[in-house]
């Protein structure tokens, strides 16, 4: 006598099993790494921004002032920039300690502080020097 080759019943369901206990683990830890690509993305947004400021105000020899809106997205120069969001992920704040903006001035120097970006699960900051105005993120 000849069995049929196959899979019974109780062993695709231990494999699907498997799979859905996989799946259950891997989902929360894929959704954190989602959020912090968008935190990212928002913080070399920034720091790009913030740069570019920099570099305005030494070639218009003029101030150039940079506020957060903690709604999402920042103020620069009279004008509002949004930070986009990816699918899922929490609202992204931006803020600034130790005043409430920060002014570059045609020296190429600024008025110095902190950008804090922050998210549901987590934040980047960013540290504007105030001697040299460059932008770098803090890790």
């Amino acid at each position: 006598m000849r069995r049929e080759q196959g899979f019974t019943l109780v062993e695709l369901l231990v494999v699907l099993a498997i799979i859905g206990l996989a799946l259950a683990i891997a989902v929360p830890l894929l959704v954190g790494h989602v959020g912090g690509a968008a935190l990212n993305a928002a913080a070399s947004e920034i720091r790009t921004a913030i740069n570019g400021a920099r570099s305005t105000a030494i070639a218009e020899d003029r101030t150039v002032v940079f506020r957060g809106d903690p709604g999402g997205g920042y103020w620069l120069d009279r004008n509002h920039f949004t930070l986009p969001l990816m699918n899922g992920a929490q609202p992204l704040r931006v803020a600034t300690t130790g005043g409430a903006q920060i002014s570059f001035f045609p020296s190429g120097g600024s008025s110095g502080g902190r950008i804090v970006v922050s998210s549901g699960g987590g934040e980047r900051q960013i540290a504007v020097d105030a001697l040299t105005g460059r932008a770098d993120e803090i890790r």
